[in-house]
């Protein structure tokens, strides 16, 4: 089940890939003349939201981000993560925040400018519930995660200054509480 999810997101992006207009006459306008670009527009705004809820429980996920472009193949940029995740039934009940922040470096392939090399840098610090087996309650541990994600990923533009990117990462330093391999993201961004 979760190789097919694999394969089908990994064809979705290649079609993307293969089916992009490489125009930049209408959108994703390249920083041309240095002296034509002032500092504020290189500076972009992004980021991701994603939630779910069921019965029992849910979540909430919020990450803005703020980057800059330092060429036309180099982004920098850093990145604000918070959860939020609650569990409700007869036997468990408790709920979560975690909360961090990472910082990211792109580069955009050179044959193409849309596909780019992500490698990021994220501390996250994991509220990790634990049954006390004694007393028969939930004790909520705070755990600290260091974790570095490299990646590749796809730029597609939607207006001169607004896209859509989808990211796919591995965590290269993953434990027991990190999140699982392979990640995928899907977020937008806006230059200012």
């Amino acid at each position: 089940m979760r190789r097919n999810i694999v394969i089908t997101c990994i064809i979705f992006i290649l079609v993307l890939i293969l089916s992009a207009n490489r125009s930049y006459a209408q959108f994703g306008k390249e920083f041309q003349d240095k002296d034509k670009t002032t500092m504020a527009s290189r500076f972009f705004l992004g980021g991701g939201f994603s939630f779910w809820i069921y019965p029992n429980d849910g979540y909430i996920y919020v990450s803005p981000l703020l980057g800059y472009h330092l060429s036309t193949s180099f982004d920098i940029g850093v990145r604000l993560i918070y959860s939020y995740y609650w569990y409700d039934d007869n036997y468990w009940k408790f709920h979560a925040n975690d909360y961090g922040a990472g910082f990211f470096v792109r580069y955009y392939l050179f044959f193409f400018r849309n596909l780019f090399l992500h490698a990021e840098y994220e501390f996250l610090s994991h509220e990790q519930p634990f049954l006390d087996y004694q007393t028969d309650e939930i004790i909520m541990e705070r755990v600290p995660l260091n974790n570095f994600f490299v990646g590749v990923g796809y730029r597609q533009w939607f207006s001169q200054k607004a896209f859509l990117s989808i990211t796919v990462l591995f965590n290269l330093n993953e434990t027991e509480y990190s999140p699982q391999n392979p990640i995928f993201r899907i977020g937008i961004g806006a230059g200012l």
